[in-house]
């Protein structure tokens, strides 16, 4: 996650694995939840009519060769949109996950960002904590 006081920028991180060297990305669906998340327009300087989704809720489905992944939000915030680029090409979560393969942007509150950042890790904090691979 890539935040700035405006937008919350949702990916996956490079050893997530649905985009483990082993896996293959060949689907991603936003229709997870009652409304496709593709239907959730943000519009206007303030975006308040953006959907505010939870930390659990779904953004999308990852579909690999070997599995299928649900993909949460992490933390609370408002959906401004989602990369719609991944329906056509989910490829680029393989590929570019780091910038064209983001998933979706999100403006969480400043409160409720500072409380989810909280618990979040460095990237070196994550790869002491990572399991080594079989």
């Amino acid at each position: 996650m890539i935040s700035t006081y405006t937008g919350t920028i949702m990916g996956l991180a490079p050893s997530h694995i649905a985009v483990d060297n082993d896996a293959s990305v060949i689907a991603v669906d936003f229709n997870v939840g009652k409304r496709s998340r593709t239907e959730m327009k943000a519009s206007g300087k303030r975006k308040s009519d953006a959907c505010v989704l939870e930390p659990t809720s779904a953004l999308c489905k990852v579909v690999c060769n070997n599995a299928e992944y649900i993909i949460r939000c992490c933390v609370r915030g408002a959906l401004l949109e989602v990369n719609e680029r991944l329906v056509k090409d989910p490829t680029l979560l393989n590929t570019k996950a780091a910038s064209e393969g983001y998933i979706a942007i999100m403006m969480p509150r400043p409160a409720d960002w500072n409380k989810a950042s909280a618990s979040f890790l460095t990237a070196a904090e994550y790869l002491k904590r990572k399991p080594p691979r079989q």
